[in-house]
């Protein structure tokens, strides 16, 4: 009885720590890479009146007091920081201090398609980019009737790109990192 119960806590303190891990720090508020019409949080120090906050627009950028239009999107928190700095101290301030937070992100997801073990739609890390190879081991990789010379990527915009697999994972290719909205399609090979 006394095993069962030690069992039973310490199943309940991992489910714990595991829920606990992700949950997203105080209000919200992270880092990383920032995506297109995410919303952020941008503080300057000792300069309350240049705080600003809110969605970016539709390319990327949003508007600040002084210096205008800068463009985060792609951009990680610290990179977006340091580009603020540098206009601050065009002309503006002395030794400007600026932090960037990312106060809500817009889910941004790449979709597997055709002959994947597990094909389906796939979010976007929002610290780090995901690579082609990378899906598809998202997606369980590819079947074992699957054409792997003939996958196309497909990006927003209509540009369709053929890709080998294996020209990438035997390094005479370099894998590409993927965007939101992006489309893999593994075809079946016809024998």
């Amino acid at each position: 009885m006394r095993l069962k119960f030690l069992f039973l806590l310490c199943a309940l303190i991992g489910v714990l720590a595991a829920f606990a891990s992700g949950q997203t720090p105080e209000g919200g508020r992270a880092s990383g890479v920032i995506g297109q019409r995410d919303t952020v949080e941008i503080r300057v120090f000792r300069e309350e009146e240049l705080t600003t906050t809110g969605q970016l627009s539709s390319d990327g950028s949003i508007s600040m007091p002084l210096i205008g239009s800068v463009k985060l999107a792609g951009l990680t928190t610290d990179s977006a920081a340091k580009a603020i700095e540098a206009k601050l101290k065009d002309g503006y301030l002395v030794k400007p201090q600026v932090s960037v937070t990312i106060e809500g992100r817009i889910r941004r997801t790449i979709t597997v398609l055709g002959q994947a073990q597990n094909p389906g739609v796939f979010e976007l890390p929002a610290n780090r980019s995901m690579t082609i190879v990378e899906a598809i081991g998202m997606a369980g990789g590819a079947t074992r009737i699957a054409n792997t010379k003939k996958i196309t990527l497909k990006r927003s915009g209509g540009k369709v790109q053929t890709i080998n697999l294996k020209d990438i994972t035997s390094g005479k290719t370099a894998d590409m990192s993927l965007k939101d909205g992006d489309v893999l399609s593994i075809p079946e090979s016809l024998f």
